[in-house]
């Protein structure tokens, strides 16, 4: 049993402290000062009870001090409860941006079966070698994106399934530089001291607005920049731009890493990592070197460059829409005049089939184009079919052409992000009921499954260790109450299927552009 006497600081989960007191190995009679730190979520419904126990074994004289690097109206509220006349201090105040000024934030669209392929691309490009956090919404995504992304990058998985042994074996390897890609759910947002993070990938929009401000302030701290990327569907756009009313931040929107810049981004880090090479090692390589430089000259670096950025064949061409490589992304735009008609994913099909069959047959999905302005659709093809389909004629009026970034498309399903459900602002009653799937919290935090992770930052057992150097402080003499707030293809032929689509050239169904009888016109 564990015995604490004559301690100065006890620091310890709620739960865990109500364990100590119920054995009788704690005893709080003598405390002067308490501490919540995270108060939000210590606050939050389902740990309010378990601070409510604690109180009631602290002295009623006593300084009470509430921290939160966020803190929404309904904590201000319910710290009343708790504080006697508090003294609040807030470096925010009613500035709109809630994050560190260093913070650069992107937003980035892409579909749900390529997030996972354009991930190494963007901490390539993004991160320039530093370390990034990426956060995923279940335990399972992190352990399953970390598994894909240890192919090309070095990087583990952080989540509440994790033993306390292993997660301080992860996060030392991780501050110490032994791998530079730590995949996690929200157990890293909050109260971890990980210097010198690069960058912050959202993989799964976050809950609420809250959890963004964390998530994003594990980078840009202590004066230093950074950067936040948000990965979103079409269907999330306007998630995204609620969330950037509701943290005050405004996202730069931008498309994946495009080949060139990953090519250059590559390069850069491998010319960094020479700085690194030991000079008595350099030695032996230098007469290879001096022949190389005297037989090819500077072709004989770059092909060094090349070798071990991983790129000694040329890169092909990669999609736009799904990020695999061999595949090209093309877009077909019509002009109003030549005709009224309807353009839907099966006139464009039909339209292929009459140019190019072979284009017709091994095109990818169709997505319209969201620009009411533009009557246009982006498609997918093998690059060797695409160069073929570019050469080829169109009736007058269609334009194919290679695209280098999208443009907005146009939603193909339901929104699969749960921001603003769960919000803390919208707390269920106390004493509502618990553990249901839709929003309350269960054992796993908020989450609409049993997946979901609050990162076991507050279940009794744990440990929480905070050292938020972004936070905002005050100071004020002992006996008052603080209250203190920071920065808140597989396809039949064309050819031998009945065409149910509308004629390219007049929108009337049943025929194709090649049998319309006002082709001519």
């Amino acid at each position: 049993m564990l015995f604490l006497v004559g301690v100065d600081v006890v620091v310890g989960t709620p739960g865990r402290i109500i364990d100590l007191l119920k054995g009788n190995s704690l005893k709080l009679g003598e405390v002067e000062y308490l501490v919540l730190d995270e108060a939000d979520q210590m606050l939050s419904f389902g740990f309010e009870e378990d601070v409510e126990v604690i109180l009631e074994s602290l002295p009623s004289k006593r300084q009470s001090m509430l921290f939160s690097a966020t803190m929404p109206t309904w904590v201000k509220k319910l710290a009343r409860k708790y504080l006697d006349n508090p003294l609040q201090i807030d470096l925010v105040g009613d500035q709109e941006e809630k994050l560190a000024e260093g913070i650069k934030l992107y937003a980035i669209s892409t579909t749900a079966t390529s997030k996972r392929t354009i991930l190494s691309d963007l901490v390539t490009v993004y991160a320039k070698g530093g370390k990034t956090i990426i956060f995923t919404r279940t335990k399972r995504d992190a352990d399953e994106v970390s598994m894909a992304l240890t192919q090309s990058i070095a990087s583990e998985a952080l989540h509440g399934d994790i033993s306390q042994h292993q997660r301080e074996r992860t996060l030392n390897g991780f501050r110490q530089g032994k791998f530079t890609v730590l995949v996690a759910t929200d157990v890293a947002s909050r109260g971890l001291d990980i210097p010198n993070v690069d960058l912050i990938i959202h993989y799964e929009l976050p809950n609420d607005p809250e959890t963004f401000v964390h998530r994003s302030g594990r980078t840009g701290r202590a004066g230093k920049e950074g950067t936040a990327i948000l990965m979103f569907t079409n269907s999330q756009r306007r998630t995204v731009r609620s969330l950037e009313r509701d943290a005050g931040c405004k996202f730069e929107f931008a498309s994946p890493p495009a080949i060139e810049e990953l090519l250059e981004s590559s390069a850069e880090q491998v010319a960094a990592t020479l700085k690194g090479v030991h000079p008595d090692s350099i030695e032996f390589f230098t007469p290879t070197a001096q022949k190389l430089i005297e037989e090819q000259g500077t072709s004989a670096l770059a092909a060094a460059l090349a070798h071990l950025s991983g790129f000694s064949r040329p890169p092909s061409s990669r999609s736009l829409i799904s990020h695999e490589q061999g595949w090209t992304t093309l877009q077909l735009t019509r002009d109003p005049t030549y005709s009224s008609g309807f353009l839907s994913a099966r006139s464009v099909t039909g339209f292929l089939s009459d140019v190019y069959p072979a284009a017709a047959d091994e095109v990818g999905k169709i997505h319209l184009i969201a620009d009411e302005r533009v009557r246009g659709a982006l498609f997918d093809l093998p690059e060797e079919i695409a160069k073929e389909l570019l050469n080829k004629q169109l009736p007058p009026g269609n334009t194919i052409t290679k695209i280098t970034k999208l443009p907005a498309l146009q939603d193909d399903g339901p929104p699969s992000d749960f921001y603003g459900r769960f919000s803390s602002r919208d707390r269920p009653a106390r004493g509502g009921p618990r553990g249901q799937r839709g929003g309350f919290r269960s054992s796993h935090g908020w989450g609409s499954g049993r997946d979901s992770d609050d990162g076991g930052m507050y279940r009794r057992g744990g440990r929480s260790n905070s050292n938020e150097n972004s936070r905002s402080w005050m100071s004020r003499s002992s006996g008052d109450d603080w209250l203190v707030g920071g920065r808140r293809s597989s396809r039949p032929s064309s050819r031998d299927r009945s065409f149910g689509g509308s004629c390219f050239n007049c929108g009337r169904p049943g025929h194709r552009a090649s049998e319309c009888p006002n082709k001519d016109l």
